[in-house]
């Protein structure tokens, strides 16, 4: 009984590693090392690592076992880039819905002549802030009061680029030392080919030299 599920086991696993060396584009003895997705945040899938993966693969057009690990590696990396270039966009976001607030509260600090963030102030212009998003007709009362204070779009996008400043900043280190990566391996990849290209020919322009002085000589030789 055990032998026979041992064999069963067996039989999935090949079935598995065949599976994947054709989804995955990669020789049977890589699967282990590199057909694999990171760790998946929600909203992320393994379909579209996948195809990440395999677009690299097309391009790349490994040859060797360091040139898939690389590969796996560029397919990493861009991953990463897509989800940097993503959270900077919800980052801004979040950081809108803060400057609208602050804009609220300053105006109406403004409207009934007062100044601090005493609690109640506090209260109101998240309550104004949420009636911004879910009542159109609120919103425009709302709207002409910032504008009226010099608050216009442009101005709300730009207190929350302020706001946010620190953790873009982050983001953008992440995404420079991210693309740093992803050149050096492409060149290291593509100066190796290159190099290897060469040598190629100048051996077979040794080897063709070769022939021809032994061809030379044969024609020489006297009979």
């Amino acid at each position: 009984m055990t032998i026979t599920s041992t064999h069963k086991m067996e039989s999935n696993t090949m079935n598995n590693a065949r599976t994947l060396e054709k989804e995955w584009k990669i020789p049977r003895e890589m699967v282990a090392f590199v057909a694999k997705c990171p760790r998946l945040l929600p909203g992320e899938s393994e379909d579209s690592y996948r195809k990440l993966f395999v677009m690299m693969v097309d391009e790349i057009e490994p040859q060797t076992a360091s040139e898939y690990l690389v590969t796996a590696d560029i397919a990493g990396l861009f991953w990463d880039i897509g989800r940097y270039r993503a959270w900077k966009d919800v980052i801004l976001s979040l950081h809108r819905r803060n400057a609208l607030e602050t804009a609220l509260r300053i105006t109406n600090h403004y409207q009934n002549a007062m100044v601090g963030e005493a609690p109640a102030f506090i209260a109101t212009e998240r309550k104004e802030a949420e009636e911004w998003r879910a009542d159109p007709a609120k919103r425009e009362i709302l709207r002409k009061r910032l504008a009226d204070y010099g608050y216009d779009e442009e101005a709300l996008n730009a207190g929350a680029l302020l706001e946010a400043l620190v953790p873009l900043a982050t983001i953008d280190r992440f995404l420079a030392s991210a693309r740093g990566q992803l050149k050096a391996m492409l060149k290291e990849v593509y100066v190796r080919r290159e190099f290897i290209e060469r040598a190629r020919n100048a051996l077979d322009e040794r080897v063709e030299a070769l022939q021809k002085g032994a061809q030379q000589k044969q024609i020489a030789a006297p009979n």
